[in-house]
């Protein structure tokens, strides 16, 4: 399990200044003792949280017909209170790209393109600048990193409205260069914000609008928003460390870019990410809302081979483990001060969740920790 989070992780977005604009030192304290409470799921991430050294830690069990239990504690800063809540916020980080997904299912189900919708049907304003290798390359092969699109887009961006800046980003990275051959593997953001850029052009409105009234909304999930959780200059959201357990304070470095929103920006509370997951359960049950059944299908299908293991989806890794009776849908993402991480095991009808507010150099192998612990205590053999 660890070489698939590893994996994910290695190719999660890059915070650019965030690591040199850290607002405070380490409180030299220790952090507070873990307790009892009344949730047993609380007690349980509380140990972990202490005995891994994570300021705090969310976590939720979950399965086709309901949140079984949802619980975060600790510090929203480290060595501080013990002041965190169920309602606070975690951020997603390349967790974010399933639902973005998601939502370009929701518009193939509307009919405004296909899953073979190809590039320059989808952006023929660019057919005549767009490298020939591109001209093939499809809907799926995006979303599935297949593409051979660059990693992370590089360009000054000259425009500030963040519609136009999806569109130059998508007109430069159709004149860069192939990463490599179409089909095979490259985990590319720029892909993701392609897709974001397709929603913007297809619908004349904002890939973030529709997010929230096409999928997030209609799943019960009013706590998610984009960028840095918490306002600056106040304790009131789980404040993101580096790896120094260098607390950041909210604000525009705090976070990627705004142009990475589809690719990995999304925040909410660990109740709301379990109802997306719970969806995800039920989708695999055969129950699906929002989209076709053939259209949920396809989203956890794998199709471009990764390195190592495992059959990359719509913003998920498909591999195979014995605890999960088969398949197994994970996924990880990290703007490098935070670390979310799923796994679902849709044979079981059952899916563990876990997201903290650090990225240290442990904190990966910390949260394999967290997963496994929950798994061997909530899954009966």
């Amino acid at each position: 399990m660890r070489q698939i989070l590893l994996l994910l992780a290695i190719f999660l977005a890059f915070i650019t200044a965030a690591c040199d604009k850290s607002s405070t030192s380490p409180v030299k304290k220790e952090p507070p003792a873990p307790t009892l409470y009344d949730s047993p799921l609380a007690t349980i991430l509380d140990s972990l949280r202490y005995a891994n050294d994570l300021p705090a830690l969310a976590g939720a069990i979950v399965s086709d017909t309901s949140i079984i239990d949802a619980q975060a504690v600790g510090c929203r800063r480290w060595c501080g209170q013990a002041n965190v809540t169920n309602d606070d916020l975690f951020h997603l980080g390349s967790d974010t790209k399933a639902l973005t997904a998601v939502l370009i299912g929701v518009l193939i189900d509307d009919g405004l393109l296909t899953w073979d919708s190809t590039l320059p049907v989808i952006f023929p304003e660019y057919s005549q600048t767009m490298r020939s290798e591109y001209k093939s390359v499809t809907v799926r092969d995006i979303l599935c990193h297949g593409g051979g699109l660059v990693g992370d887009p590089t360009l000054t961006l000259k425009k500030t409205n963040l519609i136009e800046q999806r569109q130059e980003v998508t007109a430069w990275a159709l004149q860069q260069a192939p990463t490599n051959a179409k089909g095979t593997f490259n985990y590319s953001n720029t892909g993701y914000i392609m897709a974001a850029a397709m929603v913007d052009k297809l619908t004349s409105r904002s890939y973030e609008d529709l997010l929230f009234e096409r999928v997030l909304h209609p799943l019960g999930i009013t706590s998610a928003g984009f960028g840095p959780m918490g306002t600056p200059g106040r304790e009131d959201q789980p404040l993101q460390h580096t790896a120094r357990y260098l607390a950041v304070e909210p604000g525009p470095s705090a976070d990627n870019p705004p142009i990475y929103n589809s690719a990995g920006r999304l925040h909410m509370s660990i109740g709301d990410w379990a109802r997306y997951i719970h969806w995800v359960l039920a989708c695999e049950a055969g129950h699906p809302t929002l989209v076709r059944s053939e259209t949920a299908q396809i989203l956890t299908t794998g199709v471009t081979a990764m390195p190592g293991e495992g059959v990359y989806a719509m913003g998920w890794a498909i591999v195979d483990r014995p605890w999960a009776n088969g398949k197994a849908i994970t996924h990880s993402g990290s703007n490098t001060m935070n670390l979310a991480v799923a796994w679902l095991a849709p044979n079981r009808t059952f899916a563990v969740i876990a997201a903290t507010n650090i990225y240290a150099d442990k904190t990966a192998a910390a949260m394999d920790i967290v997963i496994w612990r929950l798994i061997s205590t909530y899954l009966q053999p």
